[in-house]
Formats: structure tokens, sequence, C-alpha cells
């Protein structure tokens, strides 16, 4: 029984795979800019400009798409960008697929935000190659709810807070053994060049203007964050 689960989901990751790997790098990041605006105007949305103010990287997955029946899989493309004493770096293109279990049935698509609070988290986007997610890397449902406060949110401390929104709710999202691997080949198409996720969130500020939008729109969200 158990490898005929294996089977069928990776059958799920590799059918969904095959179009939900097909995104325009300037469309993936102004569909990014609208999945940041939504987000922000959520009621329940002071615990995530919250953490936002103090995080130093976000990654943004703009539609993630779960394909299956209880078991199933979902995939997405995504942008990473980070932030070093207010200024932007990037953005880097990846991947993010993985296995789901709940209660879902046939196609829906989320949009999925990371914020990145520290180094440990920002170097999972750093090493290249592809990694899995994982508890050992202090990732978590991002806090919701209006009661949020300053006083609760110092006792958080994972690496990474997670956040998606489908279908309007607002919603912690749980990224347990996801797999997250450069896209290569955005990256080269983007760039002109072969450059590593590490050489672009280190050395390669935010130029292009698609990016320079969703900077202005996360610096927006970060000072209002901070009244």
């Amino acid at each position: 029984m158990k490898w005929q689960v294996m089977i069928l989901v990776g059958v799920l990751l590799f059918g969904i795979s095959a179009f939900a790997f097909a995104a325009n790098e300037i469309d993936l990041i102004n569909k990014s800019i609208e999945l940041i605006y939504d987000l922000s105007q959520a009621p329940d949305r002071a615990p995530f400009l919250e953490l936002l103010k103090g995080a130093e990287g976000i990654a943004i997955f703009p539609e993630v798409r779960r394909v299956g029946v209880m078991i199933g899989g979902y995939a997405g493309e995504g942008i990473v960008l980070r932030r070093d004493r207010g200024y932007w770096y990037g953005p880097a293109f990846f991947r993010l697929e993985g296995i789901s279990v709940g209660p879902h049935f046939g196609v829906e698509v989320q949009g999925l935000v990371l914020v990145i609070m520290n180094e440990s988290g920002m170097e999972v986007f750093c090493q290249g190659g592809a990694t899995t997610l994982s508890g050992n890397l202090s990732i978590a449902a991002g806090p919701v709810g209006r009661s949020f406060s300053l006083g609760v949110d110092t006792e958080l401390q994972a690496s990474i807070y997670s956040y998606s929104l489908s279908r309007g709710l607002f919603l912690g999202a749980s990224l347990e053994g996801a797999k997250l691997e450069e896209n290569k080949q955005a990256i080269k198409y983007f760039y002109k060049k072969e450059l590593s996720s590490r050489e672009i969130l280190t050395s390669y500020p935010v130029e292009e203007t698609a990016t320079r939008n969703l900077t202005r729109l996360l610096e927006k969200l970060i000072q209002e964050g901070g009244k």
C-alpha cells in the first residue's frame, strides 16, 4: 500500500509540475505584487505586518497549485528577496513542490508567502541546489488574528513564517517536507547569465522596474507595521 501511495504522489507531482512551472519572470513578479497587496488588505493582517517589519527577506509564490484527493501534491514558482539595512537584493527564482494530506479534492490555487526572519532562514535560499524544508529549519505557520500584539511577537522564534491566501481566507500554512529548488532557467533568462541564488541575494540590488514596485510596496507595509 505504501508504494502505491508513493507512486500516486509521484504522478500527481509530475502532472502538477507540467502546468505550474510556466510563468514569465516579470509576470511572476507582478503576481507577487498582487498577492502581497491582497495579504495587506486582510482584516487580520497585523501579525503579517509585524513580522515583515523585522524580516531579513521574503519568498513569494503567487500560484501554488494543489492537486489530489486527500493525499496529493502541490507545486509552484516564486521569487525571493533579501533585505539588508533597508536595501533589497534579488529577485532569486525558485520552485516549490511537496506532498499534502488533508480534505482537498481536485485542483486548488493558493498564494504562499514565507517571511524570512533571520540568517538561518535566509541560508535556506542561499545554499543553492535543492533542499527539503523541515522542522529543523524552524519553519512555522504564521500567526493570524486581530488580537496579535507586540508582546506575543517577542515569543515567536521560528526562522521562517508561512502564510497562504486562498478564496479570500488568510491562513498560516504548513510546509513540512516541501522541496525547494533554484529555478536556474528563470535566473538565466532574467539576468542574461548564470548566477547562484547566493550571488543574487548578496550582490545584486533590486533594479528592474517591476521588482522595484514590489519593494516599494513592501517598504510601505513595513512602515505601516511600525506604527
